[in-house]
Formats: structure tokens, C-alpha cells, sequence
């Protein structure tokens, strides 16, 4: 459903390179001095997401989207990937309800969670984070959440290298528990020599 779109990382490292350049020129005494006027944008680039807009990208990417919602005062989507149900919350939004951030979440019911097996996840993955918690009957859920921080000018395509990265490591998870209990034990401290 989601491809990788590695274009996306000179357009990232663009706008530093542009910003760069007059510092560079000027710390090079054979660069030639610049002429005439510089144009100067005047349009802002547009910051953050709204809900209605990642929730349009979604649905072109193939997944099932219902209409935002907000609950307690956070709004969400609630998302299936055809394999599996996840939310994305909203963080940082405007007046205009433009959002500067996200935070892709799942809640995961299944037997064999421990926090021996969350923590060992902990610290074996960089990106998605897990917490142990009890449900409302008392029975154990694991809590995965990856935050992603937007980029102002680069619209929903944006989301596509994260949520890739999103739903590999939520399989991966998933497949983690329903394989072979495989607890770790963590590794001796180490010492120290004293001088």
C-alpha cells in the first residue's frame, strides 16, 4: 500500500543548503559577490496537517479511515490498514486546525505480554515504543506509539516514509507475540576498572 518515496530527502535538505549558502560565500574571499536583488518568497509555506487532509491521503493509499474525532479534546483518526486497527492522533494544532504533529497509536490485546517482552522491545527497536498497561477488565495491552514531527510546505506525502516504518514495525510486534516467547534477560553491568 505505501512505497518509499526517498525523493523526499533532497527536498528536506534543501532549504538548509539554501540558508547555508550565504555564509559560505562570505567566508570564501574568491566568491564572486551576489548581483541585483535577491527574490524574496513572499508566501509562506503552509505548516502542518489537518485531519481531513491525512485522512484523504489514507484513503488514496488504500487504507479505511473514518471521519475524524475528537474525544476529550483530542482529535484522532481511527485507521485499518486491512490487516490491523490503529489511531493517529493530533498534536500542536492551530485556530485553522492545522496540526504541526502526529502520533500513529495501537493497542494490542494478546496472550504473552509481559514487561519483560515490552521492555526487551523497548530496547531492541528506535522508533516505536511500547507501554505496558492494564485494560478495564483487567486484562494486559501493550500501547504503541510512534510520534512524527511535520514539515511545514510538504503536504500528506510526508507521512509516507513514517507510516512505512509505522505499520513494518507494528507487524513486526504483532508477529513478535504471536511467535515463540523469547524473553530476555539483561546483560551483566558492566564494571568499571577504578584508578
Amino acid at each position: 500500500m505505501f512505497r518509499r518515496l526517498s525523493a523526499l530527502a533532497p527536498l528536506v535538505a534543501a532549504p538548509a543548503l539554501l540558508m547555508a549558502m550565504p555564509a559560505l560565500a562570505a567566508t570564501d574571499p574568491g566568491a564572486a559577490a551576489l548581483t541585483g536583488p535577491v527574490a524574496v518568497s513572499t508566501q509562506e509555506a503552509v505548516a502542518g496537517l489537518t485531519p481531513a487532509e491525512v485522512r484523504t491521503w489514507l484513503i488514496e493509499k488504500g487504507a479505511t479511515v473514518e471521519e475524524p474525532r475528537t474525544i476529550e479534546g483530542q482529535t484522532l483518526l481511527r485507521v485499518n490498514d486491512g490487516s490491523t486497527n490503529w489511531l493517529i492522533f493530533f498534536y500542536g494544532c492551530d485556530t485553522a486546525g492545522r496540526c504541526q504533529d502526529v502520533q500513529f497509536a495501537a493497542n494490542i490485546v494478546a496472550g504473552g505480554l509481559s514487561l519483560d517482552r515490552i521492555n526487551a522491545w523497548n530496547r531492541e527497536q528506535r522508533f516505536v515504543k511500547a507501554y505496558l498497561q492494564n485494560n478495564v477488565d483487567g486484562t494486559p495491552s501493550a500501547v504503541l506509539q510512534f510520534d512524527v514531527l511535520m514539515l511545514a510546505g510538504l503536504g500528506a506525502d510526508q507521512l509516507n516514509d513514517p507510516t512505512v516504518v509505522w505499520l513494518e514495525l507494528l507487524a513486526r510486534f504483532i508477529e513478535g507475540l504471536i511467535g515463540p516467547a523469547t524473553e530476555t534477560t539483561a546483560p551483566p553491568p558492566v564494571t568499571l576498572p577504578v584508578t
